[in-house]
């Protein structure tokens, strides 16, 4: 089978990620590498591809079949536009952009030019997390009432010896909920509204070290989402997945839904419910589902953007999903500083 030949734009934390995610596909090979730092050619040199400095050197010489745009989000505008106005499909990291405005440009180049736009939220691509998906879609859990999702961990000191972590936007908030708001509107629909609260009270930087989300979906169901880097603690998605080897697993869980059925508990996978009638004073039993936690999502992630490439499937996280998360992520952030409930528009 043809590997798909992906060029790769930005080799930073997530971009040296996507290296090693393509490195091992079996579906992709890396075609070249994209980056404004001279010394991100090393990775050139590793891989034997071309390195560039600027993507138009890339679109002129040697066009690839498929590009990921891993760098700074404030960029994310002009290096996506300029490769699907190539009619390159485009795997562009989380969030889509530093803005809505930017956002809708990005999605409306996509459709211009009738070319693929896929966001990287890789934990869709969790065995795990399908298994959830399917669970709920087929009603086993009755109508979801509630959900409780935990980030809880704790940031050493090392962490923030870069400055710009203790300034506003580089809190838990910005580095860390991205994901689980994608997350928990997958799995439990659009958003209607969101009502946050911050404290910085335990480091005292400029940026939040700790909030609370209350969302409240079209569907009815309420979830609240707890996040802090200041608590020692084995409940955040990190911990519990598997999905990187940086982290320890602890066997816990950190998402909690539960319905008029029943309830489960991810990544520690169990599934809660009454044999017979549906009571308190009822025994509650649970099965565990089995699904073993997957440190290749990154990799599926890569052979799925392939499929989408050739038309073999259309892609399961958009460029409108990246705008809804996006939109929902600026409610929050307005509400923390207000107070007020923000409506999802």
């Amino acid at each position: 089978m043809k590997k798909i030949k992906i060029a790769l734009l930005g080799v930073g934390l997530m971009g040296k990620q996507h290296l090693k995610a393509i490195h091992s596909s079996k579906k992709a090979s890396l075609h070249s590498i994209v980056d404004i730092n001279q010394k991100s050619k090393k990775f050139a040199e590793k891989y034997k591809v071309p390195f560039y400095i600027k993507s138009s050197y890339l679109l002129k010489n040697n066009k690839p079949d498929a590009a990921i745009v891993a760098t700074p989000n404030q960029f994310h505008e002009k290096h996506t536009i300029n490769l699907l106005n190539n009619k390159i499909p485009v795997l562009l990291e989380k969030p889509i952009s530093d803005s809505i405005v930017k956002a809708k440009r990005i999605i409306d180049s996509s459709n211009k030019n009738k070319t693929h736009l896929l966001i990287g939220y890789h934990r869709r691509h969790n065995s795990i997390v399908s298994k959830i998906k399917n669970k709920i879609s087929k009603g086993q859990l009755g109508t979801i009432v509630s959900a409780n999702v935990m980030c809880w961990l704790y940031k050493n000191k090392e962490w923030f010896k870069e400055k710009w972590r203790t300034k506003k936007g580089a809190g838990p908030l910005g580095i860390n909920l991205v994901h689980d708001i994608d997350l928990i509107c997958y799995l439990l629909g659009p958003v209607k509204s969101v009502q946050a609260f911050t404290s910085n009270r335990i480091r005292k930087y400029e940026v939040e070290d700790t909030a609370v989300v209350n969302f409240i979906f079209k569907s009815g169901a309420l979830c609240t989402l707890s996040v802090s880097d200041t608590i020692v603690s084995p409940w955040s998605y990190e911990l519990t997945a598997g999905e990187n080897p940086a982290y320890p697993v602890t066997n816990q869980s950190s998402y909690f839904i539960g319905g008029t059925k029943g309830s489960v508990q991810f990544p520690n996978l169990k599934h809660w419910y009454n044999k017979g009638e549906r009571s308190w004073w009822k025994p509650i039993y649970n099965k565990n589902m089995d699904v073993k936690l997957s440190r290749f999502t990154l990799i599926n992630q890569i052979n799925h953007f392939c499929d989408v490439v050739i038309g073999k499937t259309k892609p399961k996280v958009t460029g409108s999903d990246g705008l809804i998360s996006l939109k929902i992520f600026d409610a929050i952030i307005k509400s923390s500083r207000l107070g007020n409930k923000m409506p999802i528009k």
